[in-house]
């Protein structure tokens, strides 16, 4: 096996894993605010789409669903970031990483240039 397979292993795993995750928080926090009236969740839950989204794509197309998963992890950590301010760069982190880390793992692994064989390495 290699390293290629292995990273795009490590990324569908990670990716499904804060995908299915956040998918239940949006339906069980983002529902339970719509129906409270609040409308202040909707960009947050539009950017956790956008990311869940790019997972969904990077199975099929790594290279292209890749960037959209970085894409809507870096935008939901700068928007909390600025909502927030600098004191809650936790909770920026805590909802951008679990996008960007798999987004980067696919995309490394879409590019075969990049990823070197297991041979080499061992």
């Amino acid at each position: 096996m290699n390293v290629q397979k292995v990273l795009r292993y490590i990324g569908l795993t990670l990716g499904f894993l804060s995908s299915t995750f956040f998918i239940l928080f949006l339906i069980a926090e983002g529902g339970a605010y719509l129906l409270e009236g609040k409308t202040r969740v909707i960009p947050i839950m539009l950017m956790m789409i956008m990311s869940v989204s790019g997972f969904i794509w990077a199975v099929a197309k790594p290279a292209k669903g890749s960037l959209l998963m970085i894409a809507g992890g870096v935008i939901m950590s700068v928007y909390l970031l600025l909502l927030g301010g600098f004191g809650e760069i936790n909770m920026a982190l805590i909802y951008g990483l679990p996008f960007i880390i798999p987004g980067v793992i696919f995309h490394y692994s879409s590019n075969k240039e990049t990823v070197p064989d297991i041979k080499s390495i061992l």
